[in-house]
């Protein structure tokens, strides 16, 4: 049997909401203010269907905000992702929540 293997997001890592902050000419169902959340493993879209390509963009930062980033790091002091698609302007912002 096959060993287990082990999660890389930790137990005390935050979890993340990724909001969408502008969107100029979005050809997909996103506005400005949809978000969707990332707990762990486990993604939320609480406002219905939220476009592949925007959460593709922002996938591979995830696990390195879910740890403890220095000050100066810069998805701390801009932690901002663009849609892949640049004529749609899609601009998403991530922001941790500590667990309680």
């Amino acid at each position: 049997m096959a060993e287990p293997v082990e999660s890389a997001v930790q137990p005390g890592a935050r979890r993340l909401r990724v909001v969408v902050e502008r969107a100029d000419a979005p050809t997909c169902s996103i506005s400005i203010g949809d978000w969707f959340e990332i707990d762990g493993s486990r993604l939320r879209t609480p406002n219905g269907p939220f476009c592949p390509y925007a959460i593709a963009a922002v996938i591979p930062v995830l696990p390195l905000r879910q740890g403890d980033l220095p000050a100066d790091d810069w998805l701390v002091r801009k932690p901002y992702i663009c849609c892949p698609d640049a004529r749609e302007n899609v601009v998403m912002r991530i922001v941790g929540e500590d667990r309680q």
